[in-house]
């Protein structure tokens, strides 16, 4: 067992940020962009730094919801998916295919994120399939 364990936080909000760096060990937002991933690793940086604190650089990741190929985002307006999107196009959160996937996972392993928790929208059913996909489509990104 890890003595003392790790506590990585989550949230976007600015009161969410400020905690992170002044209490946490890593970030795992969720719903957002690489660029609002970047923009708050550098209000939790800064915070951190006030309180004479770091985190380490490797504990910076994101919770990823992605869609299967050929899914038309707009059928998801009405799932919680959508309403945890606070108002902004799913489009902009959530990637389509393991390509988009890959794309996006690029994108954030390009700002300095590098841990990933992935998970299909696809119902519960279908995922031994999305997954056994998965590792072949994104698994190389992994240092």
């Amino acid at each position: 067992m890890q003595e003392p364990f790790d506590v990585w936080l989550g949230g976007n909000v600015p009161s969410a940020l400020e905690r992170c760096g002044r209490l946490a060990d890593g970030w795992l937002p969720a719903f957002c962009t690489p660029s609002d991933a970047a923009a708050g690793r550098a209000v939790i940086e800064r915070v951190a730094s006030e309180h004479d604190r770091a985190l380490s650089p490797e504990h910076f990741g994101v919770s990823l919801a992605y869609a299967p190929d050929g899914t038309d985002l707009g059928s998801l307006a009405s799932t919680p998916l959508a309403r945890r999107a606070r108002g902004r196009p799913l489009d902009q959160l959530i990637p389509v295919g393991l390509k988009g996937l890959r794309a996006t996972l690029e994108q954030f392993l390009e700002v300095g994120f590098s841990k990933f928790v992935v998970r299909p929208t696809a119902p519960p059913d279908a995922w031994p399939e999305e997954l056994a996909e998965l590792a072949g489509a994104v698994g190389d990104l992994q240092t």
